[in-house]
């Protein structure tokens, strides 16, 4: 059961960061197409994992539930 946990928090760890990766570059491109309000309200949405001044974020996930053979 630990070990699932380690997975797990791995798995979120990239999920998060492929997300954060994500909007960075979505903002990019907007930005570069002259698309300023979609880039702010990506960034809006994103606020918190784009301050550099926050170390750690609260993060919230709920555990997959259901029938066993779906997961």
């Amino acid at each position: 059961m630990e070990e699932n946990k380690i997975h797990s928090m791995t798995t979120l760890e990239q999920t998060l960061r492929t997300s954060h990766d994500w909007a960075v570059n979505r903002i990019n491109i907007l930005n570069k197409n002259l698309n300023n309000a979609d880039a702010e309200a990506i960034r809006s949405e994103f606020n918190e994992w784009m301050d550099p001044n926050i170390e750690d974020h609260d993060v919230f996930s709920l555990e997959y539930i259901g029938d066993e053979d779906e997961n």
